[in-house]
């Protein structure tokens, strides 16, 4: 009986040491179920002043749940808000997920920052994870790829801008839009949408310039959820396109015809563009009469030319007159240039007068000199021998 007692006395004590194992056991692995599975910063890199998400999912892999008391990100140089939101969470179910949500803002210089997430467990144990956050302000780079050599006052030309995203991270809603000061444009702006890491884009505007002040471009973006934009400016300096078209006379006749002139020639595009309509007339003092009044070649193309004829009267005693070219361009921009005409190299016809074609070569007059002679050198033998 005695030892009984003893026996039993024994067991109890045994139990009693094995319950505290068992407790201590049970609290490691109720902390070991717990882990980080996934975190989603939004935007990947921040530029300063941004705001932004940070969302940390946990997941129970034990077979038990797992009660939590709090949740927590701590700033580490960054602006947290909304942790308040998870003072009491509840418990994680065994195979379940929770995701933590917190609003940073990137108030920091450029670097590499990191947060860390704390999550408190009721069994006195807790969970820690550091998060990465990126902080730079490089923004989006922006040139002009294409621009006139010179600008023309009025007339319309191209510029093309380009957009690069030298960032880690993916911006969206690109937009770029014209500074109306002292230009035109055809398009009120362009969209190119969204830029992915290392990738460009490019938009074309038809600018009109009217002074001589440097247009200038806003490109607007988002990254993430912030608003951002960068300008860049184009000078603008009048002068002569040196692509444009340029017609050229040469090969220039000048006949007299009775009581007008007639003007024969070619004209040829000189320029590196299309000169479009081109027409040949004559100026001030000369009169244009009939039948060619104007003339009109058409379009050439560069290095291309095309003959023309012209007629004019003038009165006696003018020297000299002006032979007028006009031709457009693409957009419809007009252009001219003159050419001065002496008169006094051009004989004035007389009407009286028998015209050039109408005299007697002198090669004729030696021939029928020739054929009169044999003729009558013929006749002679005849009437001798007769």
């Amino acid at each position: 009986m005695k030892y009984r007692y003893i026996l039993y006395v024994c067991c109890i004590l045994l139990g009693l040491c094995i319950v505290p194992a068992m407790a201590a056991d049970s609290s490691t692995t109720v902390e070991g179920q717990l882990g980080v599975t996934d975190v989603t910063i939004d935007p990947g890199v921040f530029m300063y002043g941004d705001s932004g998400m940070v969302k940390v999912t946990v997941t129970n892999t034990g077979t038990t749940s797992v009660a939590i008391a709090r949740a927590k990100l701590y700033p580490s140089e960054l602006d947290v808000m909304g942790d308040e939101n998870y003072g009491s969470v509840g418990s994680i179910g065994p195979g379940n997920s929770l995701q933590f949500t917190f609003t940073i803002v990137a108030d920091a210089a450029d670097g590499i920052y990191y947060p860390l997430f704390y999550l408190d467990l009721r069994d006195a144990s807790s969970l820690r994870y550091r998060v990465p956050v990126k902080v730079e302000n490089t923004g989006l780079s922006v040139s002009v790829t294409d621009r006139p050599d010179a600008f023309t006052s009025g007339k319309k030309e191209d510029v093309t801008i380009m957009v690069g995203n030298p960032w880690e991270n993916t911006v969206n809603g690109v937009v770029i839009t014209p500074m109306l000061n002292g230009f035109e444009t055809t398009e009120t702006s362009h969209f190119i949408g969204t830029l992915i890491p290392d990738q460009a884009a490019d938009a074309t505007f038809s600018v009109t310039p009217y002074t001589e002040n440097a247009m200038e471009f806003t490109i607007h973006y988002r990254n993430g959820m912030n608003d951002h934009e960068v300008s860049t400016s184009v000078p603008v300096t009048f002068g002569i396109d040196r692509k444009q078209a340029e017609t050229v006379l040469n090969n220039i006749v000048v006949t007299p015809e009775g009581d007008h002139y007639i003007v024969t020639g070619d004209v040829t595009n000189a320029g590196l563009e299309d000169a479009k309509s081109v027409q040949v007339t004559t100026g001030s003092p000369a009169v244009p009469v009939d039948p060619y009044r104007s003339y009109v070649v058409g379009a050439l193309e560069p290095d291309d030319f095309a003959s023309f004829e012209v007629t004019f009267s003038a009165e006696q005693g003018i020297e000299n007159v002006q032979l007028i070219t006009n031709y457009k361009d693409k957009d419809g921009n007009l252009y001219s240039s003159q050419l001065t005409l002496p008169l006094d190299s051009a004989a004035v016809t007389d009407k009286k007068s028998p015209v050039a074609g109408d005299d007697l070569p002198f090669v004729w007059i030696v021939v029928v000199i020739i054929c009169a002679a044999v003729v009558a050198g013929v006749i002679y033998n005849s009437w001798k021998k007769k």
